[in-house]
């Protein structure tokens, strides 16, 4: 009874002690990970405001008809034909709102035509600070929109 008394505490709690090992592990790994996460960021901005001077890229201009009718026709060819180029096309509002993971995003018609039911084309804004251009639009309006597309989506404004 006296020898188990003379152990130290450590040795005494096995398993205490290993936890508590295995979370100071993981505390020193997120110390040394958020400090190369800092110098990282100073990197980025540092490029970002290198890229800021550079000349935009000049965007394909296509009749949103013609990019409906492309997806339509063959959606794996109009993917590979306009995926990470910047699109511009003029269409029509059918709808303004956000999706379940709160990114905003206007579903056009490729005409006027408000009882429309064909392909619409959808472009999402991860970009919150464009909330005020969007509450400016309202449904029905002919809008020109200059995107990214990705996946089939347009991705926010560029304009």
């Amino acid at each position: 009874m006296e020898t188990e008394k003379k152990k130290s505490w450590f040795k005494r709690h096995k398993i205490l002690t290993g936890i508590l090992a295995i979370i100071l592990f993981f505390i020193i790994i997120g110390t040394i990970g958020g400090s190369k996460s800092t110098t990282n960021s100073n990197s980025s901005s540092s490029s970002t405001a290198q890229s800021a001077t550079e000349v935009k890229p000049t965007p394909i201009v296509v009749d949103p008809t013609v990019l409906v009718g492309e997806y339509d026709k063959n959606k794996l060819a109009a993917q590979d034909k306009y995926s990470g180029k910047i699109v511009q096309t003029t269409a029509v509002i059918k709808n303004i709102s956000d999706d379940i993971t709160g990114n905003y995003y206007l579903s056009l018609n490729p005409n006027s035509d408000q009882y429309y039911f064909g392909t619409t084309i959808a472009c999402y804004f991860a970009d919150k600070s464009q909330k005020s251009q969007l509450i400016a639009l309202s449904n029905g309006q002919s809008v020109t929109i200059s995107s990214v597309v990705q996946n089939s989506f347009l991705l926010g404004l560029t304009n």
